[in-house]
């Protein structure tokens, strides 16, 4: 079922495939953290991580960098318009919650409206996030997604959500506003019953925004999982029966995005 998943390969674009030449792709964008940080000192790190903190060395630091990477002409020519249409959307969001509205109304604006190239770039950039979440560990690369990513699909399988982040919440209320960013990595949701993966999901944070997104798998999209992609579903379910062992409270989950 090659026209579902492509496994991982090292090596090649998590995106396209291909082999050639890799870049690096910012877990969070580049832009957005010299907009928010400028010359300041950034840190890395987790609340209440065991490992502390340490330094980044400016917004082009490896240590900002997906695993995983892209070639030159998917992290080009295929995704800048969504990595600027995403910027703009930005803007945006801040714009509204400066004001006090809902980041989500954003969009309502008519340069969003439904099936727009603005409104598509938008989720192609989250689109893009997930796949690179997905070569950081290594898991299979899903077709209809990284299509869509590189505009060679129209169909969107990108869920949104958009929110305050409880972390820049709670932080902002000792501290006052101050820039922030964080990911949440690549989340893998489970069927308790089944055992089997219903969807991908992860968030990114700038300043007090928190953008929740994730994609939904087809019931042949989940077999194929399970069928020829062994190894992915096992490690998932390893972490599932881990969860089960020792699950999170509530505002834990809240905190990740969940």
């Amino acid at each position: 079922m090659g026209f579902l998943f492509e496994p991982y390969r090292k090596g090649h674009c998590c995106l396209c495939g291909g082999n050639a030449p890799l870049t690096g792709e910012h877990k969070v964008k580049a832009s957005a953290i010299r907009a928010m940080f400028g010359k300041e000192k950034m840190v890395i790190g987790q609340f209440g991580g065991a490992e502390g903190y340490r330094n980044a060395q400016g917004p082009k630091s490896k240590a900002l960098h997906h695993a995983a990477g892209l070639c030159a002409e998917c992290n080009g020519n295929r995704t800048q318009p969504a990595d600027r249409e995403f910027d703009l959307f930005h803007n945006r969001t801040l714009e509204l919650y400066a004001a006090g509205a809902e980041p989500i109304t954003a969009f309502e604006d008519e340069r969003y409206g439904d099936g727009s190239k603005p409104y598509l770039d938008v989720f192609r950039y989250f689109a893009k996030l997930l796949c690179c979440h997905m070569g950081d560990v290594r898991g299979p690369r899903p077709i209809s997604l990284s299509a869509f990513a590189i505009g060679d699909l129209v169909l969107n399988r990108v869920f949104l959500a958009i929110d305050g982040d409880p972390n820049y919440r709670d932080w902002a209320a000792v501290s006052g506003d101050h820039a922030y960013a964080a990911h949440g990595g690549l989340n893998l949701s489970m069927d308790r019953e089944t055992k089997l993966p219903s969807r991908i999901q992860s968030y990114v944070t700038l300043g007090p925004i928190r953008y929740r997104y994730w994609m939904e798998f087809a019931s042949i999209e989940v077999a194929a999982l399970a069928c020829f992609h062994k190894a992915f579903w096992q490690s998932a379910r390893a972490a599932m029966q881990d969860y089960i062992n020792n699950p999170l409270t509530d505002e834990q989950l809240d905190r990740r995005g969940l």
